[in-house]
């Protein structure tokens, strides 16, 4: 009985000490949160480089008639145009009084129509050169310019064309995008495309 009552304290004893002890381990040690590296900072978000501020450009178009080398008819048209911007569009409607022959004044006279038409998509920049889509649509007389007070039915061609190209071309150098010519009346039909940067005029 001695020794049990003995034993006993000294386990009473003992135990304060112990957990004093495992205490003093547990603060030495690091706490898992210490442990653990600490999580990377969230790398904020990179801001999307902003868009360059879009050049415009003047696009020049020309639609040429030649035969055997001659030119019957010409047409200029200058737009403004850019990437960021509405698809711009050509619209040129005209009519254009015909005889039936240039000394008859009695019979009334008859109307050509001289259309025009251009619309211009997808234009897309890269360094030096231009790509587009022209979508054109062509009525018009195969009368030259000087022949305009002499124009009969007799003389008169009409022709009508329906295309669409997608030229890629070289900034500020003058190209024939489409031709078409005729090796029978050797009727030659060109559309030339002329690409410039706007802020240099």
């Amino acid at each position: 009985m001695p020794t049990t009552r003995l034993l006993l304290a000294s386990l009473l004893i003992a135990t304060p000490m112990l957990y004093a002890q495992q205490a003093q381990t547990r603060q030495a040690q690091p706490s898992s949160a210490e442990v653990k590296a600490a999580p990377a900072p969230i790398a904020a978000h990179s801001s999307k480089p902003a868009h360059p501020a879009f050049e415009p450009l003047q696009l020049t178009i020309t639609f040429r008639k030649t035969r055997n080398g001659k030119t019957i008819t010409q047409r200029t048209y200058t737009i403004a145009a850019s990437s960021q911007q509405a698809d711009p569009q050509i619209r040129d409607d005209a009519r254009y009084p015909v005889k039936k022959e240039s000394t008859d004044t009695a019979s009334p006279t008859e109307y050509f129509n001289f259309n025009n038409d251009v619309d211009i998509h997808n234009i897309r920049e890269a360094r030096d050169t231009v790509s587009l889509t022209l979508c054109i649509s062509t009525d018009n007389y195969g009368v030259g310019v000087e022949e305009s007070s002499k124009r009969t039915l007799a003389n008169t061609e009409l022709s009508s064309h329906r295309y669409t190209v997608s030229p890629t071309v070289h900034m500020g150098k003058l190209t024939t995008v489409y031709s078409l010519e005729d090796g029978v009346t050797n009727v030659r039909v060109e559309v030339l495309l002329l690409v410039e940067p706007l802020n240099e005029k």
